[in-house]
């Protein structure tokens, strides 16, 4: 009786996170979301970060707005070189080529930054590169729905085109208008895009959103110099949410340089880049499969999927309802020699999109 009810409250946990997350899509693709719950690198491990650094070689192609990311990731560097970055990979750095590509993604159905982005990869000394990250300047802002939507589908032809290089979304950054101005309902746009169609978005403007206690100033009109309305008529003033929480966490924020907003908002999206990327190594190692044959670990039906049927195949073998022909190799995700619910419960977070650090690294 007991181990049925604890394989009850398994499955229920498996549910919840099935119906409440929406990265399960058609065909087991899966989007990573990079918003502001991704800009703590505390649970990351070591492995994870030098396995993005092996394994990534990035073009990013911005203008000012854009440059906030690798501002962020320069304070991180000078910090610990675990996080270095140059543009050769040199000294077991991230292979990063900043400004690689002239311009942004421009304004109402410009795709020129796509005909930048063939010419680039179509050169031989870049064949290597397996990473595309584009970001908006004020492109959104004045965007509408049909060239947002010019955009994600030149986004999935370059895809199509590049099947080797992961491409990475982004929404633009605040304006002051709020919830209900045409920026966010284009971001919306592209979120739900990337939601539904298992991309990699870099979430932008949910980032500068938040603070770091999780906050919330969308609501509040808060621009991209993180200035927000603490009046309530409806404009952002000379309240800044980011100076508020450097000056109550003193020593928590750098003094980089960050164009057009705070530090704050730079070291913010300095350490999401570095959750994204680290994101994506486990998610590569673990579609390697860790097996032989290219056997995907948590495949215990082997068919070919990771699912939530796996997940509940794991859940009856741990608490003693029968094997059910599970793999115990297959089945023990995270390496600790024992089939247990916590191993259910990594392959049923895989499935729905959300981080599985304790995931094996084979």
């Amino acid at each position: 009786m007991i181990r049925i009810s604890i394989l009850c409250l398994c499955i229920c946990v498996m549910c919840f996170l099935f119906v409440m997350n929406g990265a399960v899509m058609a065909g087991g693709s899966e989007a990573l979301i990079v918003d502001h719950k991704c800009t703590s690198l505390d649970q990351i491990p070591q492995s994870l970060i030098e396995k993005a650094k092996e394994k990534f070689k990035i073009a990013y192609g911005h203008t000012s707005h854009g440059s906030q990311l690798v501002s962020g990731m320069t304070v991180l560097a000078d910090k610990d070189s675990l996080y270095a970055f140059n543009s050769t990979g040199a000294g077991g750095a991230l292979e990063l080529h900043d400004y690689a590509m002239p311009g942004d993604l421009g304004h109402n159905g410009d795709t020129r930054w796509a005909d930048e982005t063939r010419d680039y990869l179509n050169q031989a000394e870049n064949k290597d590169i397996n990473m595309i990250i584009w970001s908006w300047c004020g492109g959104v802002s004045d965007n509408t729905e049909e060239g947002i939507k010019i955009y994600l589908e030149t986004m999935s032809a370059l895809e199509k085109e590049f099947p080797d290089v992961t491409f990475v979304y982004m929404t633009g950054h605040l304006d002051g208008t709020g919830e209900e101005g045409n920026l966010h309902a284009r971001n919306e746009q592209i979120r739900q895009y990337c939601r539904a169609n298992g991309k990699v978005l870099f979430d932008f403007a949910d980032i500068e959103s938040y603070d770091p206690d999780n906050n919330y100033f969308l609501d509040k009109y808060a621009d991209d110099g993180c200035f927000y309305d603490s009046d309530g008529d409806g404009r952002p003033d000379f309240a800044n949410w980011a100076d508020e929480w450097c000056n109550a966490n003193p020593g928590q924020c750098s003094t980089v340089r960050c164009a057009h907003s705070r530090s704050l908002n730079c070291d913010q999206k300095g350490r999401a880049v570095w959750w994204m990327l680290a994101n994506l190594a486990a998610k590569s190692n673990e579609d390697s499969g860790g097996g032989e044959n290219g056997i995907r670990r948590g495949d215990v039906n082997g068919d070919g999927n990771l699912s939530i049927v796996d997940a509940l195949l794991v859940a009856r073998a741990a608490v003693g309802l029968g094997q059910g022909g599970v793999d115990n190799e297959m089945a023990d995700v995270n390496c600790d020699q024992v089939v247990s619910i916590v191993d259910a419960l990594l392959i049923a977070r895989r499935c729905v999109g959300l981080e599985t650090f304790g995931w094996c690294q084979d």
